[in-house]
């Protein structure tokens, strides 16, 4: 047996021992180490026939619970239905530890954020109340308000922010307690109450033989305590986490809690086989990690054998010299070429930085830009960001929030309600608007150069087909409304999108995001942008500190989640005053790189 044979059935023991192990149990699960198909295999144990409890499957984005409904379906549909649960952990909270438990009034409602609420403004100056931070204190019990960045809220303001943030207090508290509005905030909140009634820990019990977190890194403080409860209550728990690629705590979660509630259960498990990356990949990770922690994970995947080294791509100008590439443009270009001698086309690159207005810009055709009414320009923006390849998710879940919208004008056009009101109203779940509204945004003509008026004609008959039930009887669509002096223009451009041909000019480019929205993406080749020498002195600062690590320090693990979206290759471009810097670190590290650069005499 050759030497990444043995290596491969090792990481397969390690799957298989996460499979089949008693819960409560921990799971370290390294990038790339097939954790989804754990979860599956895990799954698929279960018998077939009626049961009487299930098995719920949490994730924290709605992707991720698809991603494992779809893959957990295949020849078992059982797995999929009653009595098991697989969702998101806000909407398992939700359902089945705090709306049994609620009053029978207040109407209520979970809202994503406090900015689907009309009325959650306050003070003369009309604050969004989503611009506040509320947080619980676990001791006492007590939601304290801050608010970080006013900015020009209170230019010329009679009223000062403690007002502001006092009015927001009971501003929130009106919207939750009287008018039943509630964000993941207060279910959590609630959650945690409830969890604490041993009457209401029996009642999951029985309705469930295990809980299953994955992506636990990303588990808040309250998350933590609900977990906690439910683990003493005797719920069988099966943590899933990477904590090196915990990078919210901007929302109370920090790696070090959950590294405490985990030592909390009995059985521990790593998986440690990386079936994604290369080893030089690889070994750049480690190097952020803990020292106990440094050895690189097993390379076993398809790209086990690779040596390409690490890429550095400096840019611009530092005293006498400077490099052949002018600024980061240059630099990603000269990325993807690389990438293309090396085989892997442009849609297998993929250009990251940790702030968005730091992201390489691609030479590409401009994003569609969102129109103010709603209208048909919107609804043609809507269809092309959620059939672009690479429309970021928030610009995704809007346009599906507008074709809910015409969805429901269509259905219920003498509805006075706010748009949750009128769903819950006709008993029509969150869940299923949201696969309709996908379904109709598909079956949208394309955004392309056809005049505004065919184009809206084609879409009114795609909206007049979809109906609420296939037996209802309803009036043709009134809506998309537009311009006399928009008709004749092509539908794309009225949404920024440039003239059809223009696209045929340009070469495929490479995706890009900031490293938060790429979290759970991979690709064959990454490119970090490192855009200020400051940033670069941060980053080797924390990196050279033998007490700074993954353990201690989210900005180690944000290039950490940077570098293991790669599969092939990893290539840093950062100013070339940094250059002699960072080589001297990689050299330090004994990581092995290679530079891309032509230095010149300064142009007078």
């Amino acid at each position: 047996m050759s030497e990444i044979e043995t290596r491969q059935d090792q990481a397969r023991s390690q799957q298989q021992q996460a499979v089949q192990a008693a819960a409560p149990v921990f799971v370290r699960a390294c990038p790339g180490a097939g954790k989804t198909r754990v979860l599956v295999e895990r799954h698929y144990l279960t018998p077939p026939g009626p049961r009487r409890s299930g098995r719920a499957l949490l994730s924290f984005t709605n992707v991720a619970a698809d991603e494992l409904r779809e893959r957990c379906s295949g020849n078992r549909p059982d797995l999929t239905a009653y009595p098991h649960y697989i969702g998101t952990f806000d909407s398992f909270l939700w359902r089945y530890l705090v709306r049994p438990f609620l009053p029978a009034t207040p109407p209520w409602q979970h809202v994503l954020s406090w900015d689907q609420v009309p009325a959650a403004v306050v003070g003369w100056r009309k604050v969004p109340l989503s611009v506040f931070n509320f947080s619980y204190d676990l001791t006492t019990r007590r939601t304290q308000v801050t608010w970080e960045k006013p900015g020009t809220y209170l230019t010329n303001s009679k009223n000062t922010k403690e007002d502001y943030i006092a009015w927001a207090e009971q501003k929130r508290d009106h919207l939750w307690q009287t008018r039943g509005y509630m964000t993941g905030h207060e279910v959590r909140i609630a959650a945690l109450d409830h969890v604490r009634n041993t009457a209401v820990t029996d009642l999951l019990r029985h309705r469930f033989f295990e809980i299953v977190v994955d992506e636990a890194q990303d588990c808040s403080e309250l998350d933590l305590a609900i977990l906690k409860h439910l683990h003493q209550a005797g719920l069988p728990l099966v943590i899933v986490a990477d904590t090196d690629q915990g990078i919210y705590e901007w929302n109370d979660a920090r790696p070090q809690d959950l590294q405490i509630f985990t030592q909390q259960l009995p059985t521990h498990l790593e998986l440690n086989g990386n079936w994604r990356s290369s080893p030089p990949v690889c070994q750049l990770a480690a190097t952020l990690r803990p020292v106990l922690r440094s050895t690189p994970d097993l390379s076993v995947g398809e790209h086990h054998a690779l040596d390409t080294p690490v890429l550095l791509l400096p840019y611009g100008r530092h005293g006498k010299k400077f490099s052949g590439h002018l600024d980061v443009t240059d630099a990603s270009e000269a990325f993807a070429a690389f990438a293309a001698r090396n085989g892997i086309g442009p849609a297998d690159c993929l250009a990251l930085a940790h702030r968005n207005n730091a992201i390489p810009k691609a030479r590409s055709s401009p994003a569609p830009r969102l129109p103010k009414e709603r209208d048909a320009k919107a609804l043609a923006w809507a269809a092309a960001v959620f059939t672009a390849d690479e429309a970021p998710p928030a610009a995704r879940s809007h346009a599906l929030q507008l074709a809910t919208a015409f969805l429901s004008e269509y259905w219920h056009p003498q509805s006075t309600g706010t748009l949750a009101e009128t769903l819950a109203a006709h008993d029509i779940t969150p869940s299923v608007m949201r696969r309709r509204a996908a379904a109709f945004l598909a079956q949208l003509p394309p955004v392309d150069a056809t005049p505004a008026r065919s184009w809206r004609a084609k879409a009114r008959a795609v909206l007049k087909s979809q109906l609420p039930r296939p037996d209802a009887q309803l009036d043709a669509p009134k809506m998309l409304s537009l311009a006399n002096t928009d008709l004749d223009k092509a539908i794309r451009s009225l949404i920024g999108l440039p003239e059809a041909g223009d696209d045929e000019e340009r070469p495929a480019t490479m995706r890009s995001s900031s490293i938060h929205q790429a979290k759970g993406s991979e690709a064959d080749a990454v490119l970090i942008h490192l855009p200020k020498p400051q940033d670069i002195r941060e980053l080797l600062e924390a990196w050279a500190d033998p007490s700074t690590h993954t353990e201690s320090s989210e900005l180690l693990r944000v290039y950490y989640v940077a570098i293991t979206r790669a599969r092939r290759l990893v290539t840093l471009a950062y100013p070339y005053s940094k250059h002699a810097d960072v080589v001297a670190h990689l050299d330090t590290l004994k990581v092995d790189y290679r530079v891309e650069i032509t230095a010149q005499p300064p142009v007078s």
